[in-house]
């Protein structure tokens, strides 16, 4: 049964970020998505957050806080990685500007290929990244699928405004169905990392690092906010990869799975009081334009 459940897991993961990847190249015009990377501070700021100053943080955190040594190399992969796979869907959540969201997160998708296995090496013990072994799969599941919905998205306009609803439905049901399974395949290495304090240093990272995005994210609430779901959402796919390809450690993998599932649910929270925040304030300057 659990066997099944994981295959299951396996394919919702394939099938929401082939199709969110579509639905996001569909719906978003390429000029768009490139414009937010032509702007250097917007490139510099995200590169610095989430390659500088997160990493520190984590290597930060496994020297001060007494974590096991699997749970602290966990933490220093889900470091360096960033560019999930789930930025859109938290932008989407947020009211974020999604052509933004798209541009962070192929930004940050790229950096990780290159930051992962040329730096990490350095801090993490045993570790040798290979950057193929990280980059295909980034490669096949998200920036093929977001190619081809910029190739739909632009020559077959009619077949793609057909298609995008049954995708946009496809992507949002293999969601759910991930984010219950991603909870219930690991309740028992999240019930057994209780007291290990691995829990609370990757929720405390993932705040920090979040908020950082956050003030550095210009004045732009709409984009301001996409840089820090995007900071701190990191990509616990590029650390899985690297964990059971180079590590091959259990205890690591299950650090990676805890930041999944952790992760997730503060991002996705904080998604959902940035919309709150952003309905109040667009609410507030009717009103003065009301009156």
């Amino acid at each position: 049964m659990i066997e099944t459940l994981e295959k299951v897991g396996e394919l919702a993961v394939v099938t929401y970020v082939v199709s969110s990847m579509l639905v996001m190249g569909m719906s978003q015009r390429l000029p768009d998505v490139v414009a937010p990377l032509q702007d250097p501070r917007t490139v510099v700021v995200a590169l610095v957050v989430n390659f500088i100053a997160a990493p520190l943080l984590a290597l930060l955190l496994a020297r001060i806080v007494p974590l096991q040594p699997a749970h602290a190399i966990g933490l220093l992969l889900l470091g360096g990685a960033a560019g999930a796979p789930f930025i859109p869907k938290l932008a989407e959540v947020a009211g974020g500007d999604l052509a933004y969201s798209v541009a962070i997160m192929v930004l940050l998708m790229i950096g990780s290929i290159a930051f992962i296995p040329v730096v990490l090496p350095w801090v993490v013990p045993g570790l040798s990244a290979d950057p193929w072994s990280i980059a295909r799969p980034l490669l096949l599941m998200m920036l093929l699928p977001l190619a081809l919905g910029f190739v739909l998205g632009g020559w077959w306009a009619r077949a793609s405004g057909r298609l995008l609803p049954f995708l946009r439905k496809l992507s949002s049901v293999a969601f759910m169905v991930l984010l219950v399974l991603l909870v219930g395949l690991n309740i028992g290495a999240l019930v057994d990392t209780i007291g290990s304090f691995a829990i609370g240093t990757y929720g405390l990272f993932v705040l920090a690092v979040a908020l950082l995005g956050y003030v550095l994210g210009g004045e732009n609430p709409r984009t301001r906010n996409v840089l820090a779901l995007a900071s701190g959402e990191r990509n616990t796919s590029a650390a899985l990869v690297v964990a059971v390809e180079s590590l091959n450690d259990p205890a690591v993998v299950v650090m990676v799975l805890i930041g999944a599932v952790v992760g997730l649910a503060i991002m996705l929270a904080t998604a959902r009081q940035m919309c709150r925040r952003l309905k109040k304030m667009n609410e507030s300057q009717g009103d003065q334009g009301g009156s």
